[in-house]
């Protein structure tokens, strides 16, 4: 369609981070005389509120049942979200996206395979950038509720399992540098002005 907007997809890990960053490409993508672009952000449907608000001392879950909880989500947002304002030629800035679900299951053990497959449904980005992972400070250290990554990493640690949270942040942090290094994602601080 030739008034088909722009769907820039923005990845990382805490919330806090992924909400200065979307501000600034919000500000960078801004058209002149235009709103500028939405952010469509995790837990539009209510899935994870729902977990989190539910009885306690449930156990937690696993990767992978996280990941299809994502993937539900995901298509949510894209249904009621993404997809109208991309048809009204709107660009939307989708925080988190596929890259953050592909990184988390990948560091969990998953295979890449199985995550192609689970997102199939969901369109290519037009762009990709990750927020930068830098000090926080201690008024504003991720909670549950900040991202999807910070409520997974609080559900393998309440699992019989043991997953090693530490470890699986880490894979994380390397597959989005490794795409920053391919050139097939790019950090927001090193946005140049659009013109």
């Amino acid at each position: 369609m030739a008034n088909q907007g722009r769907l820039i997809a923005l990845e990382g890990t805490g919330g806090y981070a992924l909400a200065q960053a979307a501000k600034r490409l919000q500000r960078q993508l801004r058209e002149p005389r235009k709103p500028a672009p939405p952010v469509c952000t995790w837990d539009a449907s209510g899935i994870f509120h729902e977990i989190r608000e539910g009885a306690r001392g449930i156990p937690g879950t696993s990767p992978r049942t996280l990941l299809l909880l994502y993937a539900a989500d995901l298509a949510f947002r894209l249904r009621w979200q993404i997809r109208p304002a991309l048809e009204s030629g709107i660009t939307v800035i989708a925080a988190p996206y596929l890259e953050t679900a592909i990184g988390f299951g990948r560091a969990a053990g998953l295979s890449s395979s199985w995550l192609k497959d689970l997102l199939s449904f969901a369109p290519a980005a037009n762009g990709c950038y990750r927020a930068p992972e830098g000090a926080t400070s201690m008024a504003k250290m991720p909670k549950a509720s900040d991202s999807f990554l910070e409520f997974g990493f609080l559900q393998l640690r309440n699992t019989e399992g043991r997953w090693n949270t530490d470890e699986i942040r880490a894979g994380f942090i390397a597959h989005l540098a490794g795409l920053e290094n391919k050139g097939k994602c790019a950090m927001v601080t090193a946005l140049k002005p659009t013109k």
